[in-house]
């Protein structure tokens, strides 16, 4: 055989740290999962949660207003809690535990507000949009739950933005949008942190949606 040249061999560029090769890729997401991003629209999970928030105020003031659409409202707005919660709980609180400075307490935080919120939506649930007190408990959700994701947006979500790098960001966005496609659509006490939400998505999950398409066909 013949003896191998300079340029015959090319190895690629990394960077020695105490005598040890390492890749400059501490940030970088993989390259398969970079394409199940693209693939679930490669959107970053602070920008889609963020819209998620916008859109849940929304939903409570069409769930306030009187009228035959109010239960269709209230079972959308419930819907979008369940989801974005589990979301979150699952994927969006962990990251942040691991990547940032002091991310323990911060998610520590977000966790314990959730499941105060939790139990007012728990209520609210159990009242219905043609129940006595339902404005009353929607209010009080509606205040818990505005305070909870204004907080989230301050110290966790601006934190990510600047400890996570942009191809993670949308890595994240993806699992977020597959994890809210099986989530649970209503609140469960006991559902309530990364493991119990990853457990309810596969076994709670179809049973909410199997109620909920009973519900859409019988319109209660």
């Amino acid at each position: 055989m013949g003896t191998l040249t300079k340029s015959a061999v090319r190895v690629p560029p990394m960077s020695l740290r105490g005598g040890k090769a390492t890749a400059n890729t501490a940030k970088a997401a993989p390259t398969w999962s970079l394409r199940i991003a693209r693939s679930l629209g490669a959107e970053n999970a602070v920008d889609l949660l963020v819209r998620q928030h916008r859109q849940i105020k929304l939903g409570f003031l069409k769930a306030a207003l009187p009228g035959p659409w109010r239960s269709r409202n209230f079972h959308r707005l419930m819907r979008l809690l369940a989801v974005h919660e589990a979301a979150e709980e699952a994927h969006v609180h962990p990251v942040a535990r691991r990547a940032l400075q002091h991310g323990r307490e911060v998610a520590a935080r977000r966790r314990n507000e959730e499941k105060a919120a939790k139990e007012l939506l728990i209520s609210l649930w159990r009242t219905g949009p043609d129940g006595p007190g339902y404005l009353r408990r929607l209010n009080e959700a509606r205040r818990v739950i505005t305070q909870h994701a204004a907080r989230e947006e301050r110290e966790e979500f601006t934190a990510l933005r600047q400890a996570v790098s942009v191809p993670r960001l949308r890595m994240l966005g993806a699992e977020v949008k597959l994890t809210q496609a099986y989530a649970p659509t209503r609140p469960h006490r006991w559902v309530n942190n990364e493991a119990t939400n990853k457990l309810a998505a596969p076994v709670l999950g179809p049973v909410d949606r199997a109620l909920d398409a009973v519900r859409h066909r019988t319109g209660t």
